[in-house]
């Protein structure tokens, strides 16, 4: 153990050599193993609170375009149920305007009523027919033909 203990000691840095590009860098020292240990666990727990950093700003950057998405659908949706409720109406409108046309078709006559009342017209023939105005006028005609037929008496006092 001795001799390990005696191996792992750090050696006498080399003396710098000068050359043309300078003066190299020493090595670094030999740190133990506790040390590597923490320097390790050191790098990773930075690493990790990168990470989590990292996924914490995604995290915002996922629930603010959630948000701002949920705003947009509910807006849609509520143009939607604006839009639904406005055709419901106009269906409803057509459906009472179509219930008063069906009332009133039943109201009209049918064919064969029609066919009926041509028969009547056809058998009274109204074009045959004389107004009052034409009646008098004939009556007048008539009256004055007589008169004028008629001779003259004359009533004598007696």
């Amino acid at each position: 153990m001795a001799n390990e203990t005696l191996a792992m000691e750090p050696e006498a840095p080399a003396p710098a050599k000068k050359g043309l590009f300078g003066p190299k860098t020493p090595p670094p020292p030999e740190t133990s193993p506790a040390t590597e240990q923490i320097n390790l666990l050191t790098a990773r727990l930075r690493v990790g609170e990168e990470r989590y950093s990292e996924l914490r700003k995604k995290f915002l950057v996922v629930e603010q375009n959630m948000l701002s998405n949920h705003k947009k659908a509910m807006a849609e949706i509520k143009a939607l149920q604006t839009e639904l409720n406005e055709m419901k109406r106009t269906i409803q409108a057509v459906e009472d305007k179509i219930i008063t046309i069906i009332k009133e078709l039943r109201l009209t006559a049918r064919k064969e009523d029609i066919d009926v009342m041509k028969k009547y017209l056809d058998i009274w023939d109204p074009v045959k027919f004389v107004t009052s105005e034409q009646v008098e006028k004939i009556i007048d005609d008539k009256l004055g033909k007589k008169e004028k037929e008629k001779p003259p008496t004359y009533d004598s006092p007696t």
